[in-house]
């Protein structure tokens, strides 16, 4: 198991010990580090005092050139059983006498080297000078090894596993005894979360055990649970008095949508206002700046050209006079060009180039405006297209009013009748009964109606950015929403592999959600819808809308086996609660492609 899988007490525990563990083991190298040092210290100390000693002695045998004398004198080392070897050479560095007589002569140096002591592998080497009366008679050659140092330092090393195994056995105790003031508040927490998740039971409360984060842990999550049983007594409350906020939210509905309405004028307006394109560069004529409006127009993030120079960013600049204008600006000179057609946008622009200079009035860079003019150009073609969407809009709206008060106002009227009738019939428990379920049917009708429109409006008015919606997951999506409803009617859904598109998820989701929808409603058995898609030409795109040569298009095609509908009702299908079918037979509201037509 995964440490970050691990109960938090296990995890305490681990911490504490890992803890331990490093400090123990990182004190515990410091001091065979320092021991180690430190034995060699003594081990070489020891080693130059012995060389000085026999040093001392051996002079009387290189004075006399005795070399039994010399060599009687080396072999008084026996008593070091450390020292493995020595030597004795006399001026003319020749070797004069050994220890051990049975060495052979290749384990000496040839000829001494110079005077001092150094460690070579696991041995101490030295050159010791034989001294009579400031003449030098020669030089003693000594070799130790270092196992005593070494046999220390194991031992040493036997007693720091032990510490450190004896400490983590004392930590691992002491850690169990001590989490549990961290752990079992917190377990208490989970269990009581788990009570509640499991039952429903919002009026249980989690006991605090502190004034730390854990206690504040537990106020929090109790005054969760206060505000779910708060909100779940509304919720009952509200189901209570249905028919009332029925009407109640009738009238905020139509106060929300005059809102929506004005809000969104207001933010159109924003940014119908901000129609100039600002960009500074420097003597290099790299980009330093570029604002949102234009990293709209060039369908970039201008965090990607921020630095480059243009001609990297946009080459197909370089034929124009876009590149003369600036380096004018460059110059010092305020350049201003009425008209200038972009060859990266195919659109009209008056540009404005500023040299921008410091205190010292020396030119560091040029900032270019530009404001986009082909509004003014094509406006006579736009004012006609917005004065025909206003009028479609002005129908449509006057549609909605009257349709929807006609088809709210039907279920209302329902039940007053059948209220009446109860009235009249309190005595008639059969009759009664009846009635009663009369009226909730018509106000379930009703409640559906508002829910469409409240969806109907939310679409119309939506405000949304627009961002990547991958196809295929609202698609899987749906098809666990329809699961239980697919298995019912033994339906399939068929598609290829959808693409990314730029638009708004609830919509687009709505969008195949309706689709689907009434492809299940109109299927008489074994409903199998297919969703394919197809990429149009600009030949064959103008034969479905006005074109934006800038873009690629799909076609998205539905082809399902349901009941399907006579052409000459295509259009009134898209009318709000307009249904084509008997309510008894398919059951609806005439509000579904609605959306599909909206969208």
């Amino acid at each position: 198991m995964k440490l970050k899988d691990a109960p938090i007490q296990r995890k305490l525990i681990n911490v504490i010990l890992l803890t331990c563990a490093v400090v123990l083991l990182i004190m515990c190298s410091f001091y065979m580090v320092f021991e180690f040092f430190t034995f060699r210290n003594i081990v070489k100390t020891n080693v130059m005092s012995l060389a000085a000693v026999v040093a001392s002695n051996s002079t009387a045998a290189l004075a006399f050139d005795s070399q039994k004398d010399a060599e009687e004198m080396l072999n008084a080392l026996k008593a070091e059983k450390h020292i493995v070897a020595a030597s004795l050479y006399d001026l003319q560095g020749n070797l004069f006498a050994q220890y051990p007589r049975n060495l052979d002569k290749h384990h000496f140096p040839a000829r001494p080297a110079k005077e001092g002591y150094w460690f070579e592998g696991a041995y101490l080497v030295g050159f010791e000078p034989i001294v009579q009366e400031k003449n030098k008679l020669g030089i003693l050659y000594i070799r130790s090894d270092l196992k005593t140092m070494y046999e220390q330092l194991r031992r040493y090393g036997v007693v720091a596993l032990s510490l450190i195994c004896a400490s983590l056995v004392i930590a691992y105790f002491l850690s169990r005894l001590l989490q549990k003031t961290i752990s079992s508040p917190i377990l208490a927490l989970q269990k009581t979360a788990k009570i509640v998740s499991e039952n429903g039971d919002y009026s249980l409360r989690a006991v605090k055990s502190g004034e730390d984060e854990i206690g504040a842990l537990t106020d929090a999550f109790n005054n969760m649970l206060a505000r779910i049983e708060s909100q779940n007594l509304q919720i009952t409350s509200f189901n209570q008095h249905l028919e009332q906020k029925i009407k109640k939210r009738t009238i905020e509905l139509e106060d929300a949508n005059t809102t929506l309405k004005q809000q969104k004028e207001f933010v159109e307006t924003i940014i119908n206002s901000s129609v100039d394109l600002v960009a500074v560069f420097d003597k290099d004529l790299n980009y330093v700046m570029l604002n949102k409006r234009a990293g709209e127009y060039y369908h970039a993030n201008k965090d990607d050209i921020i630095g480059k120079n243009i001609l990297e960013v946009f080459p197909q600049v370089s034929d124009s006079g876009m590149l003369a204008d600036l380096r004018k600006a460059l110059s010092g000179e305020i350049v201003h060009v009425s008209t200038y057609k972009s060859p990266i946008l195919d659109r009209y622009f008056e540009n404005f180039y500023i040299p921008l200079t410091d205190d010292d009035n020396n030119v560091y860079g040029a900032l270019n405006i530009g404001h986009d003019i082909t509004k003014m150009i094509e406006s006579n073609e736009k004012l006609q297209l917005v004065n025909a969407e206003l009028k479609k809009s002005n129908r449509d709206l006057e549609q909605f009013a009257y349709v929807a008060s006609h088809d709210l106002q039907e279920p209302l009227r329902k039940i007053q009748t059948f209220t009446q009738l109860m009235g009249e019939n309190l005595n008639n428990e059969p009759q009664l009964k009846i009635y009663h379920q009369k009226i909730n049917q018509s106000a379930s009708r009703m409640q559906q109606l508002i829910q469409d429109v409240l969806n109907f409006s939310r679409i119309s008015n939506s405000g949304d950015a627009f961002v990547p919606v991958d196809l295929n997951q609202v698609i899987e999506h749906l098809k666990a929403d329809y699961e239980l409803l697919l298995q019912e009617k033994n339906a399939i859904i068929i598609h290829s592999y959808l693409p990314v598109i730029q638009g708004i998820p609830l919509q687009l989701s709505q969008l195949f959600s309706n689709l689907i929808s009434n492809s299940l409603k109109y299927s008489a058995k074994n409903p199998v819808i297919t969703i394919s898609v197809l990429s149009l030409s600009k030949e064959k795109m103008n034969e479905y809308a006005r074109p934006n040569d800038s873009l690629s298009y799909l076609l998205i095609k539905f082809n399902d086996n349901c009941i399907g509908f006579d052409a000459q009702y295509s259009e009134k299908i898209f009318t709000i609660f307009q249904r084509l079918h008997n309510k008894q037979t398919y059951s609806g509201t005439g509000i579904a492609l609605l959306f599909v037509g909206k969208l």
